[in-house]
């Protein structure tokens, strides 16, 4: 089944064919960070990611193959998701943690390319749109399953709020 919610493809039910390479292993650094003790991959087959949309995702730095998987290193930090504690009892970080890190990722590219010589506008903006793609599709392909409106809650605030994580100097 495809629905479709403004220009974005969202796809559910049998058409998932995403998934990732395991759990994440990770170590706890107050206050807020996390270290991955091994890397963590997200595969994504099909769902509208034409290769073209790859490369735009390569051009800015990212770690993914042609054939659609996004690598996050050992030694990557991480803040899992950037849910204020005041809501972790609705959506808490490690609801959506395997996609957080795999977005956090693709953002911290971001954000280097947006500081490099040559930026293209156009490109980083894209590259935003489909890093916060990857993390709906994540989500989408969590197990346990993380119920639709945590999905959405989560994605329409990286959608609306990202534009900055994804602009700001790196420390």
């Amino acid at each position: 089944m495809l629905v479709y919610l403004t220009n974005y493809k969202i796809y559910w039910g049998n058409s998932m064919s995403c998934k990732f390479n395991g759990k994440i292993s990770a170590e706890f650094t107050p206050p807020r960070q996390w270290k991955l003790e091994k890397a963590l991959s997200f595969t994504v087959t099909g769902h509208g990611m034409t290769q073209v949309e790859w490369d735009i995702l390569q051009e800015c730095g990212a770690n993914v193959a042609n054939s659609g998987r996004i690598t996050c290193k050992k030694g990557m930090w991480t803040d899992l998701a950037s849910v204020p504690r005041i809501v972790w009892n609705i959506i808490a970080p490690w609801d959506v943690a395997r996609a957080a890190v795999i977005h956090d990722h693709l953002y911290a590219t971001l954000r280097d390319y947006y500081h490099s010589e040559g930026m293209d506008y156009a490109t980083w903006k894209k590259g935003r749109e489909l890093s916060d793609k990857v993390f709906l599709l994540g989500m989408q392909a969590a197990s346990p399953n993380v119920p639709k409106w945590k999905i959405y809650s989560a994605y329409w605030s990286v959608r609306v709020f990202g534009r900055w994580p994804a602009s700001a100097k790196n420390s």
